[in-house]
């Protein structure tokens, strides 16, 4: 569907389309980069120097990398069980392939989706089981829709080859969705903003390494002689500059000395830079707390900061991570896949043993119950019944309220 990659990279500003219908030209087109507004040529890789895109990118990344990625067994209505026993808990909790851990494959997957819109994988099946998920270049496929809404991927090979695919053979994690056939990168929709900050990043490095500006500026009433603008340029250089910058200097021939002092547009630079780091933070959907940007913020209230972080832009992409896990790998309804955010959302250690003791000390929770709570192994025994609390007495016939009063 060759409209599909060209509207997925994005069209230049006054320049002409060159058609892309093959993913030898996707990567071309990535490669050399699209003139955006502020006249900058921006490549993927160029984006990445803009520390707001980086950091957003990276954290989001690296935080549903850190998390654990269980496979829990289902029975019924009965408790779940970790399923370390199955071969998808080595695929999904310990490594997708031989060179790759758990962590560093979804780190590497989400940033593509983040960047690009979408990251790809091949299923690597033997005797109809994935063994391994090999992970490609976005530029190496080319997603297309078939007129019964099929999918088909055109994944173009180490040598060069194009093999047809379908989603029972490449493992396809998506973006935020605006097409049918895959999602919405920062990289295509946020380039302009992307482009922006770069041109002041330029611009502030270009102006501060010219020496940020003209500290003064000489007036002559008529023309400066030959012999003074040399003797005034040599005394500029060696007698009035580093060191020497604050030297009395002796002016000749009616010289006019006039100090300078910065416009109002150029006192504004540091507030442009404020507002593209919330910018690319926006796009994101990533606090800007959460890539060092405190301008604004404060710590009274940093706990449920950092639970917005996580229900709000973590929890899509758990979401999107456990749904083609569920139904691109494991397809089994006594199995599912769940990324584990308890450690993100818990509060200190106080708090949570302090909830757990009152609500294992009413009829309604059992000691497992709490365990399985915190993602612990369940125990058995005693910890499997409910405990009344003393001042309750012992109308239920609760023998096990008694002995522990005692």
């Amino acid at each position: 569907m060759p409209g599909l990659i060209s509207r997925m990279v994005g069209a230049p500003r006054n320049l002409e389309i060159s058609e892309i219908t093959t993913s030898g030209d996707l990567a071309e087109r990535l490669r050399r980069g699209e003139k955006t507004w502020a006249g900058l040529d921006l490549t993927v890789q160029r984006a990445l120097t803009v520390g707001p895109v980086f950091a957003a990118v990276r954290v989001i990344a690296e935080d549903i990398a850190k998390l654990p990625f269980v496979v829990y067994r289902r029975d019924g209505d009965g408790p779940k069980e970790r399923a370390r026993d199955t071969e998808f808990w080595r695929l999904i909790h310990d490594r997708p392939n031989t060179f790759m851990t758990s962590q560093q494959f979804r780190e590497y997957m989400t940033a593509q989706a983040m960047l690009l819109g979408n990251a790809y994988a091949l299923k690597v099946t033997v005797r109809g089981q994935i063994r391994e998920l090999l992970p490609l270049l976005p530029s190496q496929v080319r997603v297309e829709q078939l007129p019964d809404f099929q999918v088909i991927y055109h994944v173009t090979m180490g040598d060069g080859s194009v093999e047809r695919m379908t989603s029972r053979e490449v493992f396809h994690l998506p973006g935020y969705r605006l097409e049918m056939t895959g999602g919405a990168g920062i990289f295509k929709y946020a380039r302009q903003t992307i482009a922006h900050t770069l041109a002041v990043e330029q611009f502030g490095a270009t102006y501060f390494g010219n020496g940020a500006k003209p500290s003064a500026v000489f007036k002559h009433p008529e023309t400066l002689s030959d012999e003074a603008y040399e003797r005034l340029k040599t005394d500029l250089r060696s007698d009035f500059s580093g060191d020497q910058a604050n030297a009395t200097m002796l002016l000749e021939e009616g010289l006019d000395y006039a100090p300078t002092s910065l416009t109002n547009e150029e006192s504004q630079f540091t507030d442009t830079r404020i507002f593209l780091v919330e910018e690319c933070a926006r796009w994101a959907r990533v606090a800007p707390h959460k890539i060092s940007h405190l301008y604004r913020s404060t710590f009274s209230n940093i706990e449920h900061q950092a639970i917005e972080h996580v229900t709000d832009t973590l929890m899509p992409w758990a979401q999107r991570w456990e749904d083609v896990y569920n139904l691109g790998v494991i397809n089994d309804p006594t199995l599912y896949a769940e990324l584990l955010f308890d450690a993100l959302l818990r509060g200190d250690t106080k708090s949570q043993y302090e909830a757990l003791r009152i609500a294992t000390g009413r009829p309604w929770l059992k000691g497992d119950e709490a365990r399985r709570a915190l993602n612990l192994e369940p125990l058995g025994g005693d910890m499997d019944e409910v405990v009344l609390p003393n001042n309750a007495g012992n109308e239920g016939g609760n023998p096990r309220s008694e002995e522990r009063g005692a």
